[in-house]
C-alpha cells in the first residue's frame, strides 16, 4: 500500500505553509485517483458475490477491498490534518504581519520624534536670533521717534513698534502662517488678539514623548496603527475659575466677570476666590463660622438665602471688579510666560 509523504517542518511560516499548501495538492490527487481504484475494487468484488466465484478469488477481492478503503480513509485523515496545519500557519503569518506593520508604525513615529526634535533645535537657534535683532530693534528706537511711528492713533512705545516690525516681517515672509493678531494695541480702534509665542524646542520635546507614548500604546495594541493628526493648541493663559467658600458677615456687592454688579447677601455662599479673599480682607465675610458671623446671623434662623431683605444701598461696595482682574490677570500670567521663554532661547 502507498505511504503518505511525511509533512515537511519548517521555522519558518512561509516556507512551511508553501510546503503544506504541495502535500494537500499532492494527497488530494492521490485521493482522485485512489477513488477510482475503490471503485474497481469493490465493483469486483461486487461481480465474483454475485457471479458465486471461487472462494479464494472472493477473499481476495476482500483483501482487495480493505486495503484501498484503508488508503482512502488515511489520505482522508491526512487532508484533515493538513488543511489543520495550513489554517494554523495561516493564522500565525497574519500574526506576524499584524506585528510588522505594528512595529513599523511605531517605529516610523519614534524616528519622526528624533528628526522634529533636531528639526526644532535648528528652528529654536534661528529663532533666538530674531529674538536677539528684535531687542537690539527696540533699544534702537528711542522714545521721541516711536511717539512719531502712529500719529493719528495714538502713541506706541519702542517694543510696540518693534513688536509691529517683527510681526509684519514674519508674515511678510511666511504668508502661510495666516497670523492673525493687532499689531498697533495702542491704538483706540484696536481689536487686540496677542501672537503667543512657545520654545520649539520644548515644545518640540513634549511633541517628541507623546508620539514614543502614542508608539508605545499600539505596541501594545491599546489603539490601532491608523493614526488621526492632532494639532496642539497655545497655552490658555485665562486664570482658573474655582471658587470656594465664604460666611458673609455683612451684605457686599461687587463687579463680576460679566461686568453685572452682584450683591452677596447670604450667609455663606461660594464666591470666586479673588473675590473672596477680597471680602475676607475688608471684614465683611470670613471663611470660617466666627465669631463675628455668629453675632451678624444669631437672629437670620435658616443659612438659607435672604436676599430680599437687603437692597442696594444696604450692601457694602468691595470695589472688585472680577472682570478687569481677569483681564489683568491673564495679562501677567502671558507676560510672565514671554519673559521664561525669551530667557530660555
Amino acid at each position: 500500500m502507498a505511504k503518505a509523504k511525511p509533512i515537511p517542518t519548517s521555522t519558518n511560516s512561509e516556507t512551511e505553509l508553501t510546503g503544506l499548501i504541495t502535500t494537500r495538492t499532492n494527497l488530494q490527487a492521490r485521493q482522485s485517483a485512489l477513488a477510482v481504484e475503490v471503485d474497481q475494487a469493490v465493483a469486483t468484488r461486487r461481480r465474483l458475490l454475485i457471479e458465486d466465484g471461487d472462494a479464494a478469488a472472493i477473499a481476495e477481492a476482500e483483501r482487495a477491498c480493505r486495503e484501498i478503503e484503508g488508503t482512502a480513509y488515511g489520505i482522508t485523515d491526512a487532508l484533515t490534518e493538513i488543511e489543520r496545519r495550513i489554517s494554523e500557519t495561516e493564522a500565525r503569518i497574519e500574526v506576524a504581519r499584524v506585528d510588522a506593520e505594528r512595529e513599523r508604525v511605531a517605529g516610523g513615529l519614534e524616528q519622526n520624534a528624533s528628526e522634529i526634535e533636531a528639526a526644532a533645535a535648528n528652528l529654536a537657534k534661528s529663532l533666538a536670533a530674531v529674538a536677539k535683532a528684535h531687542s537690539m530693534l527696540a533699544i534702537t528706537i528711542s522714545g521721541a521717534a516711536a511717539g512719531q511711528f502712529d500719529p493719528a492713533y495714538g502713541t506706541a512705545s519702542p517694543v510696540n513698534v518693534a513688536n509691529a516690525l517683527v510681526l509684519q516681517g514674519l508674515i511678510h515672509a511666511m504668508p502661510g502662517l495666516e497670523i492673525h493678531a493687532e499689531v498697533n494695541p495702542w491704538s483706540i480702534y484696536g481689536m487686540r488678539q496677542p501672537v503667543e509665542g512657545t520654545d520649539p524646542a520644548a515644545t518640540a520635546s513634549a511633541f517628541g514623548q507623546r508620539l514614543r507614548e502614542v508608539a508605545d500604546q499600539i505596541r501594545k495594541q491599546e489603539i490601532g496603527q491608523e493614526l488621526p493628526i492632532h494639532y496642539d493648541a497655545l497655552p490658555d493663559f485665562t486664570p482658573a475659575g474655582d471658587e470656594v467658600q465664604v460666611f458673609v458677615i455683612s451684605p457686599f456687592q461687587y463687579i463680576g466677570a460679566d461686568r453685572v454688579p452682584t450683591m452677596v447677601t447670604s450667609p455663606s455662599t461660594n464666591l470666586p476666590r479673588p473675590v473672596a479673599e477680597r471680602a475676607i480682607e475688608l471684614s465683611v465675610a470670613s471663611d470660617h463660622q466666627s465669631r463675628e458671623w455668629q453675632a451678624a446671623h444669631q437672629d437670620a434662623g435658616s443659612h438659607a438665602a435672604v436676599r430680599g431683605r437687603f437692597g442696594w444701598e444696604d450692601c457694602v461696595d468691595i470695589e472688585f471688579d472680577l472682570a478687569a482682574w481677569r483681564r489683568a490677570e491673564t495679562e501677567r500670567q502671558r507676560s510672565a510666560w514671554l519673559t521664561d521663554q525669551r530667557q530660555a532661547a
